[in-house]
């Protein structure tokens, strides 16, 4: 399993956010390359009703939000193998202690316990009730520069909203008026803009 330009790497270190896009341009746009991938997660998956391109989705957003990083020790595509297995292992483990999970649920949990919310840039911290007015002003104009992101998408405008006001799991899914998959889905499309908010700022 090599790719296609991943052999001249430096010593340390971890690949960027736009070198990883650039790979994923160039080694999962064929129908054949991504067919390749998603018999691979298909095999890391076995036993698991969960579909291979739930695995492959989930792999490409946790290293876009910044929850996994590419060391550049080894290929990109190693890198990207690596966290598909450990994810399908945190995800048979998680199936194994509750056989009763829900396939939504089953998806959406952290793995290994290792997560990074990707509403933390939009949280309000603890003291929040002793803000200055600068500080008010400072999260009124990100959370407005974030709303605006979602302006084709008023359902995650709402999930967004929701998650300021410290809402979470079934809380957030009643606030926003959607179900545990629908907010699932909404809340991967969320963290998917973000990450790129973020590398943009």
């Amino acid at each position: 399993m090599t790719g296609n330009n991943n052999d001249v790497m430096d010593a340390q270190g971890e690949w960027t956010a736009a070198e990883f896009q650039e790979w994923i341009d160039g080694n999962m746009a064929s129908n054949a390359d991504r067919k390749r991938w998603l018999l691979w997660a298909a095999r890391l998956l076995k036993g698991l009703p969960v579909d291979p391109e739930e695995l492959l989705r989930e792999t490409v957003l946790r290293v876009l939000a910044g929850r996994r990083t590419l060391s550049r020790k080894v290929p990109i595509d190693v890198n990207v193998f690596g966290i598909m297995r450990s994810i399908a292992s945190s995800w048979h483990k998680r199936r194994a202690r509750r056989p009763e999970i829900s396939v939504e649920d089953l998806v959406g949990a952290d793995d290994e316990g290792k997560t990074q919310d990707p509403f933390e840039v939009i949280a309000i911290p603890e003291n929040a009730q002793a803000a200055s007015p600068e500080q008010e002003l400072a999260f009124k104009q990100e959370m407005d520069a974030i709303l605006s992101l979602f302006a084709d998408r008023e359902d995650a405008q709402l999930v967004i909203i929701g998650r300021s006001e410290g809402f979470k799991g079934a809380a957030l899914a009643e606030a926003a008026g959607l179900d545990q998959a629908q907010l699932a889905s909404v809340q991967r499309l969320i963290a998917r803009r973000l990450a790129s908010y973020r590398r943009d700022e």
